[in-house]
């Protein structure tokens, strides 16, 4: 029987001791401090790593581009929600009545669906079922939350996509005609899944709008810088980043 790693144990294991070191206090703060959670929570700068808060200031960088852009957030890879949660908190606060902005989610819940050859790095590092984050359910229910501060709760604004992407998007792009995208945020990491997100969501894409990638350049994840250059030609394509976080990556369309 095949024991199942940590879904975090190929990326952590390159952590450097201090890395470990920032980790592990954070976790020893958050839980021996006596205030309440909700307490812990407004006071989240306090407890949380450097890099979830470059992260998440990388995030707002990127979000206010999109502003006066048409069109709706997707996010390919949602994992634990940092991301989509990110950009529904934003949009709850910088454009409350735009309730035509939705925040779309595809992701397997149950970690990779499939490796391609186009994925496999030197030390052939993951495999299918890793990076496996809360389940579906779990991330359903902090929409509650969510809502409960929207100016418009009434209607809803965001919705997860379960299964497979290469066979949940096209199904959904036919039951959702009128989808316009103003932000692709492409966290899928593997080479069949970013691909077809170019293919299909490309073309829904304003002049404008920003397409994201989270791990372009890494060699843990080649699959993804794969599917960038088969799909777009890269010396027309001017691919920015932020001095504060060294992965994602964006471009205008």
């Amino acid at each position: 029987m095949r024991i199942r790693k940590p879904p975090m144990a190929a990326i952590t294991r390159h952590h450097s001791q201090q890395d470990r070191l920032a980790h592990r206090l954070a976790e020893q703060t958050f839980r021996s401090s006596q205030t309440s959670l909700i307490n812990k929570l407004e006071a989240f700068p306090r407890f949380a790593t450097k890099r979830s808060v470059a992260r998440f200031l990388t995030r707002y960088e990127i979000y206010k581009e999109i502003l006066h852009v048409n069109g709706s957030i997707v996010e390919c890879g949602v994992f634990n929600g940092a991301g989509f949660y990110s950009w529904a908190q934003f949009t709850n606060i910088f454009e409350p009545s735009n309730h035509s902005r939705k925040i779309i989610g595809f992701d397997t819940f149950a970690g990779f669906p499939s490796l391609a050859e186009q994925d496999e790095d030197s030390e052939k590092t993951f495999e299918t079922g890793d990076m496996r984050g809360d389940d579906v359910e779990q991330l359903r229910a902090s929409i509650a939350k969510y809502d409960a501060e929207r100016h418009l709760s009434h209607i809803s604004n965001t919705e997860f996509v379960q299964g497979d992407f290469t066979e949940t998007a096209a199904p959904y792009l036919h039951d959702h005609p009128h989808l316009l995208i103003a932000l692709l945020y492409l966290d899928f990491d593997l080479y069949e899944p970013t691909r077809k997100a170019l293919e299909l969501f490309l073309p829904r894409m304003p002049k404008g709008a920003i397409v994201c990638f989270d791990e372009l350049n890494c060699s843990a994840f080649p699959g993804e810088t794969a599917a960038l250059l088969e799909m777009l030609p890269i010396r027309d394509t001017e691919l920015r980043r932020f001095p504060f976080d060294p992965w994602i990556s964006y471009f205008k369309v």
